[in-house]
C-alpha cells in the first residue's frame, strides 16, 4: 500500500509540475537526499554466544521532503529508503535491507547470515559495508548516503543439516541433510501418524506450513502466518525432501520392503531401532534377491490423505562396502549363505545407508508395547477413597494416550503402565501439562468439577492434559469460517446432535473441538469413523441443512443432508 501511494504522490506531482510548466510556473520537489549514516560498531566479531543480541545498530536522520508550491501537499511514504549491504565498496552485488523509522537493528544471528551471502570467509575479519538508498520513484534517480564499512568475523553456518522440531520447538524429532549445503535436503524420518512439526535450518531459520495459501506441504517462513507442518495418518517411516529454494517438501511412506528375485517375502520396520529386517529362507548358497517398496508420496499437489497419494515404486541396489543406495531399478543382493538368513536394513545415517544378511534369524528385539496407561485415583470419589484400576486410556499411536474418562478424585490420580502396583508410572512433573515418571508424593492434580474429561498423556514429550466435556460440542472450518461460533448440542452420554447449515462446501473440511478455543484437541474423521488429531470431515459437500451425530465414546458419527 505504501507503495501505491508513494505511485500516486509522484504521479500527482508530475501532473502538476506539467499543468504549471504550460502556465511557466514549475514546481519542485527537493528534500530527497539521505542525511548522514552511521554505526554503533566498527568492529563486530560474531559467534554462537551473540547469536541472539543486537550486535550492531545502524542509524541516520531523514531528510525533509518539500514542494515548491505550498498549496501541494507530499504524500508521507515519500521518499523510500532501503538500506543497501555489501562485501565490496562499489555495491556491485548486494543485499537490501527494510528499516522501520530511521534505524536498524541486526541481531548477531542476522548479521552472520548476511556476511554469509555477501561472500564473507568465516572466522576472517572483513569489511561489510552499507549505505541507504533514498527513492521518490520509479521513474527517478536514486539518492545515496555515504557509505560505511563495518568489519565483521563471520562464524561458520553449518547449512548441511536440517532439523525436525516438535511444535513447541524445543526438541529434535529428526534430522535429514543436504550435501551440497543449497538448500535442498533429504533423508529417511521415522514418524508417528500425524506427527506436528517444524523445519529449522542451521542458521536458525525456521519453516512451517504456509497459513496464507493453505497448502498441504507448501513452506513459509513466515512466524506471523506460518503453520505447523504435519506428517500424513500412516506411521512409519518416510523418505523426506524438503527445498527451501523451492518452499515445497514430500513425503514417501514406505509401508514395507518386499524381497524378490530368489525368494518373495518381505522386511518389516523395527520402530525403536530404526531397522528394516526380516528373516528368509534360501535353498542355496549365492542366492540373488531384490529389494523394492510399494511406497505413496505425499506432496503439494496430493495433499496429506491417500486417496490422493501417488503410488510409486522405490528401488533398492547395492553400493559399495555393504551400501544400499536407490536404483532406477532393483538390483541384486547376494546371499552367501543356503538356509535361514536375517535382512537388516539401516536408513538412519546421513547418506550412509546399509545393509546385512546375516545367517541365522537375528531379529531386533522390540521393546514390550503398552496398550493402556491405568488412573488409580481417578475415581476415589467413588471407592470411599480406595484407589483401582478401573480408569484406563488406549494408545492411539506410539507415544500418544488418550481416551474419554468419568472423573471423580479427592487428591489426583497417577497413570500406570499396567494395572498392578510396583510398575512404572507417570505423575505430575515440576508444574502442571508435564509429566515426570516415578516421583514418589507427587499426583496429577484433581479436575473440578467431577465430571467425564479427555484425558491424554504424551509420553515422548512428557505432557498431558484434560479438558472436561461439555453441554456442546464445537465445529470450527465450516463454511472455512475457522472459530467456534457452531455448535451442537449434547443429547445423551458422549453423544452430540443438531443441524448444521452448509453455505459453502468447505476447501479443507472441518474438525470437531471439545473445548471453545482449544485447538490442542481436535477430532477429524472420514468415512463415519472419528480419529484423534485426524484429518477433518469432508462429507459437506453441497449446500444444504445436514443433521450431524456424533458420537465420541464409540468414535463414530453420522452426517445426513436434510431433503
Amino acid at each position: 500500500m505504501k507503495t501505491i501511494q508513494l505511485y500516486i504522490s509522484v504521479f500527482l506531482l508530475f501532473f502538476a509540475a506539467t499543468a504549471c510548466e504550460k502556465e511557466g510556473d514549475k514546481i519542485f520537489l527537493s528534500g530527497q537526499e539521505p542525511s548522514e549514516l552511521s554505526a554503533s560498531a566498527v568492529d563486530v566479531i560474531l559467534s554462537t554466544e551473540n547469536s541472539d543480541l543486537q550486535v550492531l545498530n545502524l542509524s541516520w536522520s531523514s531528510g525533509q521532503v518539500s514542494v515548491s508550491d505550498e498549496t501541494m501537499g507530499v504524500s508521507s511514504g515519500l521518499p523510500g529508503i532501503t538500506v543497501e549491504a555489501s562485501a565490496s565498496p562499489d555495491f556491485s552485488i548486494i543485499t537490501e535491507l527494510q528499516p522501520s523509522d530511521n534505524a536498524i537493528s541486526l541481531t548477531g544471528a542476522r548479521l552472520n547470515t548476511l556476511a554469509k551471502n555477501a561472500g564473507l570467509i568465516p572466522w576472517v575479519k572483513a569489511p561489510l559495508y552499507f549505505r541507504v538508498k533514498s527513492l521518490m520513484g520509479n521513474n527517478m534517480e536514486p539518492e545515496y548516503s555515504n557509505v560505511i564499512s563495518v568489519d565483521v568475523t563471520p562464524f561458520e553456518i553449518d547449512m548441511s543439516n536440517l532439523y525436525l522440531l516438535n511444535p513447541a520447538q524445543n526438541d529434535t524429532l529428526s534430522v535429514i541433510y543436504s550435501p551440497e549445503s543449497n538448500g535442498e535436503y533429504s533423508g529417511f524420518v521415522t514418524a508417528t501418524g500425524w506427527m506436528n512439526f517444524y523445519f529449522q535450518e542451521g542458521d536458525g531459520t525456521i519453516w512451517g506450513n504456509n497459513g496464507v495459501s493453505e497448502v498441504p506441504f507448501e513452506l513459509s517462513n513466515d512466524a506471523g502466518t506460518m503453520w505447523n507442518c504435519w506428517f500424513p495418518a500412516n506411521g512409519g517411516q518416510y523418505y523426506v525432501t524438503m527445498s527451501t529454494n523451492d518452499q515445497v517438501w514430500s513425503a514417501t511412506w514406505l509401508p514395507k520392503l518386499t524381497v524378490g528375485g530368489a525368494v518373495e517375502d518381505s522386511l518389516a520396520f523395527f520402530k525403536s531401532f530404526e531397522l528394516w529386517a526380516g528373516v528368509i529362507e534360501t535353498s542355496s548358497a549365492g542366492a540373488q534377491i531384490t529389494l523394492n517398496s510399494d511406497a505413496l508420496l505425499y506432496n503439494t499437489s496430493t495433499g496429506d490423505s491417500d486417496a490422493g497419494a501417488i503410488a510409486t515404486i522405490v528401488n533398492f541396489a547395492e553400493g559399495e562396502s555393504g551400501k544400499i543406495v536407490f536404483s532406477d531399478a532393483a538390483g541384486n543382493f547376494i546371499v552367501s549363505n543356503s538356509g535361514t538368513n536375517t535382512v537388516t536394513i539401516d536408513f538412519s545415517q546421513e547418506n550412509d545407508w546399509t545393509y546385512s544378511i546375516t545367517q541365522g534369524e537375528n531379529l531386533p528385539q522390540e521393546e514390550e508395547s503398552i496398550p493402556f496407561l491405568y488412573l488409580p485415583g481417578s475415581k476415589d470419589g467413588d471407592t470411599g477413597g480406595d484407589w483401582t484400576f478401573d480408569n484406563f486410556i488406549p494408545q492411539l499411536n506410539d507415544t500418544l494416550y488418550g481416551g474419554f474418562v468419568d472423573i471423580n478424585s479427592q487428591w489426583g490420580f497417577q497413570m500406570f503402565t499396567a494395572p498392578e502396583w510396583g510398575v512404572d508410572y507417570y505423575t505430575m512433573g515440576e508444574s502442571e501439562g508435564l509429566l515426570e515418571m516415578n516421583v514418589e508424593g507427587r499426583n496429577i492434580p484433581a479436575p473440578d468439577p467431577a465430571g467425564t474429561y479427555w484425558v491424554k498423556a504424551d509420553v515422548r514429550n512428557m505432557t498431558y492434559g484434560l479438558a472436561e466435556l461439555g453441554e456442546v460440542l464445537y465445529l470450527s472450518g465450516l463454511n472455512d469460517v475457522w472459530d467456534f461460533a457452531t455448535t451442537i448440542p449434547k443429547t445423551g452420554e458422549g453423544i452430540y446432535s443438531g443441524t448444521i447449515e452448509v453455505t459453502t462446501p468447505s476447501q479443507y473440511g472441518f474438525a470437531l473441538y471439545i473445548e471453545a478455543d482449544n485447538w490442542d484437541d481436535k477430532f477429524g474423521g472420514y468415512d463415519g469413523n472419528l480419529s484423534y488429531a485426524g484429518g477433518n470431515i469432508t462429507e459437506d459437500t453441497e449446500a444444504g441443512t445436514y443433521t450431524l451425530t456424533v458420537d465420541l465414546f464409540n468414535r463414530t458419527y453420522e452426517m445426513t443432508l436434510n431433503q
